[in-house]
């Protein structure tokens, strides 16, 4: 792995411990948990909310952290709207379209495997999106990425670190992925369909939900995105993920904030 990647891994995950660890962020919490009646002591309701508050920075660093492999790597070219909030636009008739699918997946008698009626609602979506002549509504979405493959083929990502997400966030996951696929074919004037592959992308390869709304086809896990378009390795960026657990000087932040925590008290 790149050193000049890793010294930008690592100060990104320094910034986000000691944003965390902040006098302000600790104070906060401690106010909040303070005034809330539970047997186990304030201290360590604080100490648990500061670690579950990393978990979730940790997942969004992940998207980050994939966008710094796409601008490293020399396999790939990340699209000038990557990473940033969009305007998109489309049809009603695409927007309702996804709206019944998603509900029709949950209907006890939807059938287990959705690659038939998938790959049919995304025909129908560049069918209405290319040969409409209707208003096209505007929408803004988060486009977590989206690159340029060796192959031609352009690449749109919705990343996530976990496959763990509740149902209602599950659902929403996959209903916010159709509706930037069907707003970025507009956007990029997508005239042949087979040159735009949407992917779910989990950094974390296990899993947990099965293909519900998305077929296994479009779902990439662990090493499998990096194994398919990029030059950099998939170990590397996870063995220094792993090492940084082990890096004295993060440790001592943590240490350093179990012990504010201990002492929240005498702060407030």
């Amino acid at each position: 792995m790149d050193e000049q990647v890793k010294q930008v891994v690592r100060a990104a995950i320094i910034k986000i411990l000691n944003e965390t660890a902040s006098d302000a962020n600790l104070l906060k919490a401690f106010k909040v948990h303070a005034e809330k009646l539970h047997f186990v002591p304030v201290q360590y309701r604080v100490l648990g909310s500061s670690l579950q508050s990393l978990n979730i920075k940790f997942g969004n660093f992940i998207e980050k952290l994939v966008a710094l492999v796409i601008d490293k790597d020399k396999k790939v070219v990340g699209l000038p709207i990557s990473g940033k909030k969009v305007s998109l636009a489309m049809t009603s008739r695409t927007d309702t379209l996804i709206d019944q699918y998603i509900t029709q997946r949950q209907l006890p008698d939807s059938p287990d495997e959705c690659d038939e009626v998938f790959h049919k609602l995304l025909s129908q979506i560049f069918e209405i999106e290319r040969t409409s002549s209707e208003h096209k509504q505007r929408i803004i979405k988060d486009v977590d990425a989206l690159f340029q493959a060796s192959d031609g083929r352009i690449i749109y990502l919705e990343i996530k670190y976990n496959d763990d997400h509740d149902t209602g966030k599950f659902v929403d996951i996959n209903r916010k992925f159709l509706k930037t696929y069907a707003g970025l074919l507009n956007y990029l004037e997508i005239s042949e369909p087979d040159k735009f592959l949407p992917i779910i992308y989990y950094f974390n390869p296990r899993k947990r939900w099965g293909p519900i709304y998305i077929p296994s086809s479009h779902i990439y896990r662990g090493s499998q995105l990096f194994d398919q378009f990029f030059e950099i390795e998939f170990s590397q960026v996870d063995s220094y993920l792993y090492s940084l657990g082990t890096d004295e000087e993060i440790i001592a932040i943590f240490d350093t904030l179990y012990e504010r925590i201990r002492h929240l008290d005498r702060m407030y």
